[in-house]
């Protein structure tokens, strides 16, 4: 991670890891002690919390999804895939996105695979987008606009993610303001510029996550709140709501009109 000063590469038997410069002088092995559970905290792999120096850390354990899900459960072929999180958070920090704060990738040797771990700092308070709305009603639309500026300047420093959904948005209530950053961008990549067609299928693909989720979200946008996010992500008006039918189209194509009518 030559392009990354601020992490330094540890390695020892089996096991390899980039941490940030101030807690690498404690090793890798912290990293692995077990976690204490995060009430609320979503992601397949038992996302937990630790103390590690004077730093509260959120430690996501990675897991993967899909058909191979049940075949390899946390078992990867190679230790990098933490690194490109670590490396992808790093550099919006640097384009002055609003994300957890990174602090290390981890990667242990388990026979032929590595188990991996990302960590980063504890956001104290902070809930997924649904939670928050259910728990801070009054800030709700606060809340949307915060969402639509992190999404705005994501989608402008260049990111790109396969999986963008509003459990990957934690909020927290700053007065009756609403501070909200990115988390869990497994998989995203950054390339300037963003074509619309790609802003287009993240945004519709937030859209499925709620219509497919619906009956376990404790809360969703309302289509006031969603015009609130719309706006925030600098639309004016009339291209809110040419983005609201165009968005809502290819919707019904990706999920289905019967499945959307029970939303």
């Amino acid at each position: 991670m030559t392009s990354q000063p601020s992490f330094v590469e540890l390695r020892a038997r089996g096991a390899i890891g980039w941490v940030r410069a101030d807690l690498a002088p404690l090793g890798l092995d912290a990293f692995w002690q077990p976690l204490d559970a995060l009430p609320g905290a979503k992601g397949r792999g038992g996302v937990g919390v630790v103390r590690i120096g004077e730093v509260d850390l959120v430690v996501r354990p990675y897991r993967r999804g899909g058909a191979l899900g049940k075949l390899l459960r946390d078992r990867y072929t190679r230790p990098a895939r933490s690194r490109r999180e670590l490396e992808l958070l790093d550099a919006l920090r640097n384009e002055g996105v609003p994300v957890v704060v990174p602090v290390a990738a981890v990667a242990r040797r388990s026979g032929a695979f590595w188990r991996l771990r990302l960590a980063t700092e504890l956001m104290p308070h902070a809930l997924p987008l649904p939670a928050f709305f259910a728990a801070q009603p009054a800030l709700r639309r606060y809340a949307a606009e915060a969402v639509g500026i992190v999404v705005r300047l994501a989608f402008a420093a260049g990111l790109r993610h396969p999986d963008l959904h509003l459990d990957n948005v934690l909020c927290c209530a700053r007065g009756d303001r609403v501070r909200a950053v990115l988390v869990d961008l497994d998989r995203g990549r950054m390339k300037k510029p963003v074509p619309q067609a790609a802003i287009d299928a993240m945004l519709v693909r937030m859209q499925r996550y709620v219509v497919r989720h619906r009956q376990r979200l404790p809360a969703i946008p309302t289509r006031a709140e969603s015009m609130r996010f719309l706006r925030a992500l600098g639309l004016a008006r009339d291209e809110r709501h040419a983005a609201w039918r165009r968005l809502l189209k290819a919707l019904r194509r990706a999920v289905g009109r019967r499945q959307l009518a029970g939303r």
